[in-house]
């Protein structure tokens, strides 16, 4: 059985994190007729939250609850994580990985458009909110609107 490398920073599958419930559940709804087994989970549990300090030094910002699960699609594994109670975000994110590594040409081409269309939708959302957020800048040494 081929293990997939667990690849942090992918931005396909961790937008997954960052997407409404609909498009989780759509997105769930592309692998459904596949054969995708659950290894582990989904379950839930706590790990440590690493942060850097002003000088680059790490320290524990506490405990953060999690959602973990590990599935199998065709001899490759993957693995998903998400912050919160939300099994099925944790599953959307260890489907798209473990098709991802798979050889299943159509199918991974499938997920990429869809992710890809989602990760735009994030963007233009994060560039409108930003937008709103630059509105109200304020130069505190003058008072005036930047």
């Amino acid at each position: 059985m081929k293990r997939q490398a667990i690849t942090p920073g992918n931005p396909l599958p961790d937008s997954i994190v960052q997407m409404p419930g609909r498009a989780v559940r759509k997105l769930l709804g592309l692998v459904q007729a596949e054969e995708i087994s659950i290894v582990r989970g989904p379950r839930t549990g706590l790990v440590m939250m690493a942060a850097l300090d002003s000088f680059d030094e790490e320290f524990y910002l506490g405990e953060v609850f999690v959602t973990e699960v590990e599935v199998e699609y065709a001899g490759c594994r993957g693995y998903g994580m998400v912050i919160g109670d939300d099994a099925e975000r944790a599953m959307a994110r260890a489907s798209v990985e473990a098709v991802l590594a798979s050889s299943n040409v159509a199918l991974r081409e499938r997920l990429t458009r869809f992710l890809n269309l989602e990760a735009r939708k994030q963007e233009t959302r994060r560039k409108r909110e930003s937008s709103l957020i630059a509105r109200t800048r304020v130069d505190f040494e003058t008072m005036k609107r930047t």
